[in-house]
This record gives C-alpha cells, structure tokens and sequence, in this order.
C-alpha cells in the first residue's frame, strides 16, 4: 500500500435557462502547467496531514503548490445537510482531482456540451464528492496571502471543479493569490424536496457555507489569509454569492464578492421555480415506486444512477428555495435596500458584478422569429415595446437572431446587475460593474456564438485555449485576472476603476475573424449609454419585489 492514501472518513423571467458549459475547454486548452521536480509538498490542515503536488506554467517561473481533491465533509447522507470530514491518520493524497457530484444533464446540455466536444468529469462523480482544490504559491507564508473562493455554475442542476477551466493555477501565479475551487451537490441531489425538512432543502447551499468553514479553519496554513477572502462564482455560482451575500452566515466569512453573469436577487427562481420543483420531485418518487407516507426513506435507498438517468430523460428541474433565510432570503432585494450600517440582515461587502456581451447565443442557436420567442416568456404587453426599443438594423441586432441575443442579455443579465449594483450603492456598499465583450477563434462555441455565457471564465482562470491565442487574448486574461486580484486584495480600493456610473469593458469589442491588434484589454466607460435600455425593465423587476413580498 502506499504511503499515501484516500482516507474516507411569480413573473418568470428566466424561461431561457442558462446552463454553464461546465467542461469548455478541457479538451482544446493547452496543458496548463508542467510539474516540477522536487519534493511533494505538505500541510497539515485539522483533519489531518495531505500531500500535493507543484507545478508552474511555461510562461511564468513561479511555482504553485495544488491540493487536490481534499474532503472538506464527510460522504453525505443523501437529502441530508453536510458534515465535517472525519480526521485521518496517514498523509491523504491530494495529487489528483476529487470525484464529482452526481451530474444531471439534460437534452439542450447534453446537445451544448456535444457541440463543445466536452468530456465528462476528469475523476468519476459520486455521492461522495464533498471536496475542493487549493492552488497557493509556493513562496506564500502562513497566513500571509489574499484568498478567492469559487463556485461553479450549472443552472443548479451540473457542475464540477475537476476541468480544466476552473485550474486555478494560473490565476494563483499570476496575481500571487491562493484559489480554492468547491464542489458542492445539484440537482434533486442538492436540492430536494418532499418531505425533506424546509431548512435543509438547500443542501447544496449548505455544502458551499462548510467549505467556507472549512477555510477560515485550514487556509492560513495553505498560504492564505483567513481574514482576506473574496466569494466569486459565475452563472449559479454567482446566484450562490449573492445567497451567501443576502442570507449570510454567522460571522461573515467573507469580506467581498464577485458575481459573474447571475446573482439571486432578480430574476429568480432559475429553473420554475417551487412548484416545479415540487412536481419534479413528485415524478422522481413516483418513478423509483416510493409511498407518499415513506418517500424521502424510499428514495435514500434508490440506485443513484437510474434516479440520474430518469431525471435526465424526463427533464426534471431542481433548485434552490427559500428557506427562511437560512441559506436563501425570501426577498433578498428588499434586504438589500433596507440594509443600513448599523442594521442589516445582508452581509454588506463590496462587490463586482457583471455580465457578458452574448450571454444567451449557445441556447437560441437558430431561433430567429424574436417577437415569437419573447411572447412565449409570459412578457405580454411588453413585447411590442420591447420590440420598439430595440428597432431590427440596430448596432447589435442585424439580424433578428443577434436582435433576440441583445434583448435576452439586457432583460437577463445585463440589466439586473444593474440594479442590483444600484440597490448597493444606494445603501451605502461600494459596488463596481464589468462586461465582457470579446470573441476569438479559438474559443468560440461555434461560428458567430460572441461573447457567449461562460465565455469569460477561461480569461478569469487564465485556461482559455492558448493554442492561436493572440497577443491580445493574453492581455485581455491578464486584465482580468488583475482586476478580480486587485479587488480581492484590497476591496475598499475596487478593481481598477471607480464605481457606478464607470463600467470595466474587457475586451474592446473585439470579434472574431477581426483583427485585434491597437485593442485596449480594459476600459472604463460611463454606464449611460450601455444601460439606456434598463429602465424599460424596471416595471417587470419591481414585480418580482411585489410577488415576492406578498
């Protein structure tokens, strides 16, 4: 046996579902890093001594240290909230990556990551999944470096932090900073319902707030600062910050946060919504034969995978719920808005927010009757004005596919960052915006897909293709990777730029099949003009406060 071991111990406006492409880029990124030779390096952490592995990328001499796949609970009880790992008493390898939690994929994500060629997760997935990765500078002392924490995306239904696109090392040598990447359950895995008790229907919620634990205990002997760390996540993940931001924990242990197109304030519930999940919860006992007096027993006891599967092939939705502010407030907008600094249920930390130029191309591939697809997302009145606002031959929108692209972006996405970076700023919490817009060949979903949703993750992480990467490509990664940096290590000074009515524009515009050379990787723009269009949305936004307050 080795010396190493695994020790076990209302108004919906979310009718276009984002999913993030969770694999992009495992497949067509470069090899990140080469391992060094010399000594594994090791750390004891409270549950036990771990042993992990150094690497530094081609382009850089700084080595990062990675620990991989390391417990941060125990194997979960299925529909149960998480618990602290157990302690070992051998060196638990933390070389390669952790098992992934029980993915649920259904037919447009299975056709999105096909398109994508992308593969399954690297190490198997599982129930036992509860794990997460540290990439740390070698030469961090104790305690001593800034930390960010990252939550993946899924639509709450998929996701995994053993891809190639949330390596956090480059990001680590970079900017000098220590990445923890979480995993954490989805699906009727993470979200259940039935008779699964109110507090505990967000488990998945749950796991993410112990990770978060885990590293105020562990991190300043992995090189971080406990008292230093940022929250960020795209898609669900940022729908994950701002939970944790609306309904925190008890102390705060973060003091900031970045939110990548998706937040949880406007535009919930992602997938239907309680009912629908409630229905979906309802077809899967149905299918595993389970008694209605008996159901949460019963369904404990089902094969993982033929639940996975029917769940897949009946595409059932599963997400988050309120649940009395433990882990999700019920009317997160109005805790926002009310919040003073002397009185505030949120945890008032600065924040960086923003979205993507493209954000819904991978998901209307195809569609082009625009007023059509709006009529069937209930908008009713507001289609024809809509419709008006946003004039076919418009720069945007030449076409009636790029026209549906733009409405999607702003009603979606752009638009509810905007408000909610409004809100905070109202309140007093320093709050900055960004938009990602840029597009290249070797990193497009498929020909004209933009700066889709996802798309900037692989400039954050520095993972995107490096194969005919331009000049520019590296500049508009290191940009970011600044930026987030920048933030992380000193929230009150923000990113690089000033806060509203300034914007961070990464990227220049730029398009694929053009050329990018004179491009500016970053700059700050008046939000006047981008956001022109948002004031058409409020009514809709301000129903959703009604309906949710009522």
């Amino acid at each position: 046996m080795s010396e190493y071991q695994h020790a076990a111990p209302g108004f919906n406006l979310t009718h276009i579902k984002y999913t993030t492409p969770m694999y992009i880029g495992s497949t067509i990124t470069a090899s990140l890093a080469s391992p060094v030779s010399q000594p594994l390096p090791t750390a004891i952490i409270d549950s036990g001594a771990i042993v992990g592995t150094t690497t530094a990328l081609p382009s850089s001499t700084a080595v990062v240290r990675q620990y991989l796949g390391v417990p941060f609970g125990a194997p979960p009880v299925r529909f149960s909230p998480p618990e602290p790992v157990a302690r070992w008493s051998t060196f638990y390898d933390a070389t390669q990556w952790g098992t992934a939690c029980i993915q649920q994929i259904g037919h447009s994500g299975k056709e999105l990551f096909g398109m994508l060629d992308l593969p399954p997760p690297a190490n198997g997935e599982g129930e036992d999944c509860l794990n997460l990765n540290v990439f740390t500078p070698e030469a961090a002392s104790a305690g001593s470096k800034a930390v960010l924490v990252w939550f993946y995306g899924g639509s709450y239904m998929n996701g995994a932090t053993s891809v190639n696109l949330y390596d956090g090392t480059s990001f680590a040598a970079n900017q000098d900073v220590v990445v923890v990447t979480v995993n954490y359950r989805t699906n009727f895995f993470g979200f259940p319902g039935g008779d699964v008790p109110a507090t505990e229907r967000n488990l998945g919620f749950l796991d993410q707030r112990l990770a978060l634990d885990w590293v105020q205990r562990n991190i300043a002997g992995l090189g971080g600062d406990p008292s230093k760390v940022t929250i960020f996540g795209e898609s669900a993940g940022g729908g994950s910050v701002d939970a944790l931001i609306t309904a925190p924990p008890d102390p705060v242990p973060f003091r900031a946060a970045i939110m990548q197109s998706g937040q949880s304030s406007i535009s919930m519930p992602l997938n239907g919504g309680a009912e629908k999940y409630a229905e979906s919860w309802k077809k899967l006992a149905e299918f595993a034969k389970c008694p209605s007096d008996n159901t949460l027993e019963c369904l404990r006891k089902a094969p993982a995978l033929e639940l996975k599967q029917f769940a897949e092939n009946a595409s059932l939705s599963f997400g988050p719920v309120p649940d009395g502010g433990v882990t999700l407030s019920a009317t997160p907008r109005l805790d926002r808005l009310y919040s003073s600094e002397g009185n505030s249920s949120i945890a008032r930390v600065p924040i960086l927010i923003g979205n993507n130029a493209d954000e819904p191309k991978p998901y209307i591939r195809g569609v082009n009757d625009t007023k059509a697809y709006l009529e069937t997302l209930g908008l009713g009145e507001y289609v024809d004005m809509i419709l008006e606002v946003y004039p076919l031959g418009q720069p945007g929108a030449h076409n009636e596919n790029d026209r549906l692209s733009l409405i999607a972006t702003d009603l979606l996405m752009h638009c509810p960052s905007k408000v909610l970076a409004d809100d905070s700023a109202k309140v007093g919490i320093p709050s900055y915006r960004y938009f990602f817009n840029a597009s290249f060949p070797n990193n497009e979903a498929f020909p004209g897909s933009g700066a889709f949703h996802a798309a900037e993750i692989g400039f954050v992480f520095g993972t995107y293709p490096k194969e005919n990467a331009t000049q520019f490509e590296h500049e508009v990664s290191q940009a970011m990777q600044k930026a987030w940096a920048d933030f992380a290590k000193d929230p009150s000074q923000g990113p690089g730029w000033s806060e509203g009515p300034m914007i961070g524009v990464f990227g220049d515009g730029v398009m694929a099949g053009m050329s990018d050379e004179g491009n500016k990787a970053l700059t700050a723009v008046d939000s006047a003009i981008m956001d022109r269009r948002c004031e058409l949305y409020k009514p809709l936004y301000d129903q959703l406060v009604l309906s949710s307050s009522s």
